[in-house]
């Protein structure tokens, strides 16, 4: 049953597709299932209420985080949006943080009752006692999220799926798997579905290029073998273009496929060849005398990740990054070490020295 909820999303860039799912179910709920009973036994993992039980184990099973608000506990109309100031909020764990300006929030009559992704809050928790529900499934993009949970020193399994990108083509068969969990252990009476989508997936589509993937690898690769790799993945070949499955964010390039399937080939079964390189003989290294100087005067050498997201006239962008939020060689030291700087500050450090002697790169 559709279900006419009130609620606003004014922020679909961030959060491009949701759903609520309300369930109510009478008092009497029967004793865990061998499957639900061995999530906790078996990991092992702590008992919080039902509602809150399941939510925890689709996440587990699925991937897909969810997050359960006591229906009751909700007045007003609910709201999606980065907040404009500092706020006050007490997660569900019961502890206190002040949330900074800018920050994807869930909120009621403006008092935030969910860190968006991350973690719920103490007022709308569940408890053993709440019989009607509001399941919130959302798909949120991983650089709104990243980052979040350590800024405010939250520990998060959420966030930490979030962050490493959640399939968005999941949401249907996460509440379908809650629903069933629930029927399996109460009695539902009522049932309504609510759905704010402005997400619509996109095929990912790569150019089938075998002999540049062999050139890459260094390998001899059959093209009969390389699709069936590439099928047992889940990799579908569509008019000589290889289709990327939507859980599959990571894979953008030529590249990507021919790391996929090296590992399917496995890298000790590529054979080695031996590289070249001219012997350059230093006698006077400037950088060691700097290291050795700033060392024995209380300094501390950091090296810092080689990429960027800092976009500049003279930055080399990378095809195949390892991390999507850096994208790019950077070509000054200065922002890695004032981050550095930042961490020890936010530790209370009381000294902080540190130093960096790395090559940078620039056209």
């Amino acid at each position: 049953e559709k279900f006419d909820f009130d609620f606003i999303n004014y922020e679909p860039d961030s959060c491009p597709d949701i759903s609520f799912l309300y369930i109510e179910i009478d008092n009497k709920i029967g004793s865990y299932k061998d499957y639900l009973q061995s999530y906790f036994q078996d990991l092992p993992n702590n008992r919080v209420n039902f509602f809150t039980d399941i939510s925890n184990y689709v996440s587990y099973e699925l991937g897909q985080p969810t997050h359960c608000y006591d229906f009751l506990s909700l007045q007003g109309t609910l709201e999606l949006k980065k907040i404009d100031q500092k706020n006050d909020f007490t997660t569900l764990q019961d502890e206190k943080i002040l949330i900074d300006e800018g920050t994807l929030v869930f909120s009621i009559n403006d008092e935030v009752i969910n860190l968006a992704g991350i973690m719920g809050g103490k007022k709308t928790r569940c408890s053993d006692k709440t019989t009607k529900v509001l399941l919130e499934c959302a798909h949120f993009k991983p650089e709104e999220i990243l980052g979040k949970s350590t800024y405010y020193g939250l520990n998060s399994d959420a966030s930490h799926k979030y962050e490493r990108f959640v399939d968005p083509n999941l949401q249907e068969l996460a509440i379908k798997r809650f629903i069933k969990i629930v029927e399996d252990h109460a009695d539902i009476k009522e049932i309504k579905l609510y759905k704010n989508s402005n997400y619509k997936h996109q095929d990912r589509m790569l150019e089938l290029n075998s002999s540049k993937i062999n050139n890459i690898l260094g390998t001899n690769l059959d093209d009969k073998i390389i699709i069936q790799i590439l099928n047992y993945l889940f990799f579908e070949l569509v008019d000589n273009k290889v289709k990327v499955p939507s859980f599959r964010n990571d894979i953008h390039t030529t590249n990507d496929l021919a790391e996929e399937i090296a590992r399917i080939v496995g890298y000790n079964n590529i054979s080695s060849q031996s590289i070249n390189l001219p012997e350059i003989k230093i006698e006077f290294s400037l950088s060691q005398f700097l290291r050795d100087f700033l060392l024995k005067n209380g300094f501390t050498e950091v090296i810092n990740f080689q990429f960027s997201n800092i976009e500049e006239s003279e930055t080399i962008s990378i095809d195949n990054p390892l991390d999507q939020n850096k994208t790019r060689m950077r070509n000054s030291l200065k922002d890695s070490l004032v981050e550095n700087l930042l961490f020890n500050e936010r530790r209370q450090k009381s000294s902080i020295k540190l130093f960096e002697i790395s090559d940078l790169y620039s056209i």
